[in-house]
């Protein structure tokens, strides 16, 4: 239950529903230690929300792609490790072709990388 209810957090509130729980506490600080605390918050969660905008505009950029063709793949392959490890699914998925796995092991980080040198070039 608690896998689905994270689960199933991500797709409902999300950033949106901590910008409103940061506001309340912003408007319900008793003092201005509290207040400071959750002027913080906003400001870190308008980033956040700030940058999902960005990533969601530029959906052709290598980083992008690199995403569709390399993440979201190894990220489903996970997926059914974990499920089959707790399920005891009749497939054998343990061990990833060599050359995908070779892939993954460069690309990923590379992808991540990437990623955060295109936020910290775009914050300047």
């Amino acid at each position: 239950m608690w896998i689905l209810s994270k689960l199933f957090g991500l797709f409902s509130g999300g950033l949106g529903e901590s910008l409103r729980k940061a506001y309340e506490a912003k408007l319900t600080a008793r003092n201005d230690a509290e207040r400071i605390s959750a002027e913080r918050d906003l400001e870190r969660i308008e980033a956040a929300i700030e940058m999902s905008k960005i990533a969601a505009s530029d959906r052709w950029g290598a980083t992008s792609i690199g995403r569709y063709l390399i993440v979201l793949p190894y990220g489903i392959w996970w997926s059914a490790v974990f499920f089959d490890s707790i399920f005891n699914m009749p497939w054998d998925i343990l061990a990833l072709p060599p050359q995908i796995d070779g892939m993954a092991t460069v690309l990923i980080p590379a992808i991540l990388i990437a990623e955060v040198g295109r936020t910290v070039i775009r914050r300047k």
